[in-house]
């Protein structure tokens, strides 16, 4: 198959596989918004194959370093390559039946988040070029998991400013999800993100391991992942509570599924701090949603956040620890960092990183591609 090909205006020395209109020259011939190119920078040097989208200020974004000569080909064998990561090489499936397949770069599916929820794969599509190519990761899905499910989801915005047909409103499947041992009823492609926050496993677990004998508040708490894995490792009193009242009914209805007793409330985060009598907990987990969605939010996101923060570390037991978490990928870590230095500032308390933490192993980020990690997680012990 003979691909077209796209010319840089600059000269590529570093790997970042992002490249804007302003850098991308026009071609002689139209190519059609969404086609596989070859890309050559300005000295026509091989770059690599990339999706193509003219009508987009991020014109360009690669996915292989090669030039490739048949995309079914090779979205097929990076398919394969990205499942057998999880389930061959991090054995997955020991654990848990939920997990991330394809995490958009960094399993080479730029704008693609893949989950398998249960026997249901949930596929978010940002770009229209990987759009173009669903056909062949659901025939290819469908041959190694004949009996699964598959649902699609699409970003408005998304699919506005990349020209995508619009889909309807997705039917989400009825799941249910198993994780180190505890069980959650998911709503696979409804609710937030793919329907299930896979991107925690690990730091459940970790909350698990520091909960035993401890008060625990998980605040912001979806469908409970963190409080019932406080129960489970053993916490003297559990308190989970969310604002969103469907995630409360979940939250309960998952706790009495696993025969795991806490006490369960509709409330919003800041109002129960606000209220909260100091040193009743030594462990709290704060995971808000995703404040900054763009550097427009940057100065508001950070601000709630620090809010949020300080909060809780005016609250908590000397000698007790927050886990703090932002899914919000315009922040970067440093930004983090300091944002929760600032806290402790406001709210007159010293602590100390015990662990700094980001999404499991199946949400690999891509190393010329920085924005694929995006969770940060912050285990702070109150010294004082």
């Amino acid at each position: 198959m003979v691909l077209p090909s796209v010319q840089l205006q600059v000269r590529v020395r570093g790997r970042h596989p992002w490249f804007f209109r302003k850098m991308v020259r026009k071609p002689e011939k139209p190519i059609p918004a969404g086609s596989v190119v070859h890309v050559r920078d300005k000295d026509r040097k091989l770059v690599g194959s990339g999706f193509y989208n003219p009508r987009t200020d991020l014109a360009l974004r690669l996915f292989s370093g090669t030039a490739i000569t048949d995309p079914t080909a090779h979205f097929t064998a990076a398919l394969d390559d990205a499942l057998h990561l999880r389930e061959r090489s991090l054995q997955l499936q020991d654990v848990t039946n939920a997990y991330r397949v394809v995490h958009s770069e960094g399993d080479g599916f730029p704008g693609l988040i893949l989950d398998r929820l249960g026997d249901a794969f949930v596929a978010q599509v940002h770009v229209l070029g990987t759009f173009l190519q669903m056909e062949t990761i659901g025939l290819r899905l469908r041959e190694r998991y004949p009996r699964c499910k598959l649902v699609m989801l699409q970003d408005a915005d998304s699919a506005q400013k990349e020209g995508m047909e619009r889909l309807g409103p997705p039917m989400p499947v009825s799941v249910e999800v198993k994780e180190h041992g505890i069980r959650s009823a998911v709503q696979a492609g409804g609710g937030h993100k793919t329907g299930f926050f896979a991107d925690q496993r690990d730091n459940r677990m970790l909350v698990r391991e520091l909960a035993r004998g401890r008060n625990v508040l998980d605040l912001c708490c979806n469908s409970g992942g963190f409080a019932m894995n406080a129960v489970a490792g053993g916490a003297k009193s559990v308190r989970a509570a969310d604002l969103d009242e469907e995630m409360v009914a979940q939250t309960i209805d998952n706790a009495a599924r696993n025969g795991l007793k806490m006490k369960v409330e509709h409330a919003d985060a800041f109002d129960i701090l606000r209220d909260l009598q100091p040193d009743l907990h030594d462990l709290v987990v704060l995971d808000p949603p995703k404040w900054i969605k763009s550097r427009d939010e940057m100065e508001q996101g950070l601000a709630r956040y620090r809010d949020l923060n300080r909060l809780a570390l005016e609250k908590v037991k000397r000698g007790g620890i927050v886990v703090t978490c932002s899914c919000s990928g315009s922040l970067d870590e440093g930004s983090f960092l300091r944002m929760l230095d600032e806290a402790c500032a406001q709210a007159g308390r010293s602590a100390r990183v015990l662990w700094m933490r980001g999404a499991g192993a199946d949400h690999p980020m891509a190393l010329d591609c920085p924005q694929t990690r995006y969770l940060k997680v912050a285990a702070l012990q109150i010294r004082e």
